[in-house]
């Protein structure tokens, strides 16, 4: 997860996505859910990682 930043939300992004390198560790499904369900925090554009999320 991409800390918030002054001009921009956090980001959830796929643990494999190169526009953010992965520092201290990942999300479970149910971390990455609760979070990308909170109104200051969104999915990377590139990555996309709630289409890793959708119950199949």
């Amino acid at each position: 997860m991409q800390p918030q930043r002054s001009s921009s939300a956090a980001l959830v992004h796929r643990g494999d996505c190169a526009l953010y390198p992965v520092e201290g560790g990942f999300l479970t499904r149910e971390e990455a859910v609760i979070a990308l369900a909170e109104p200051d925090i969104e999915a990377c554009q590139i990555c996309k990682p709630e289409t890793g999320l959708v119950d199949g």
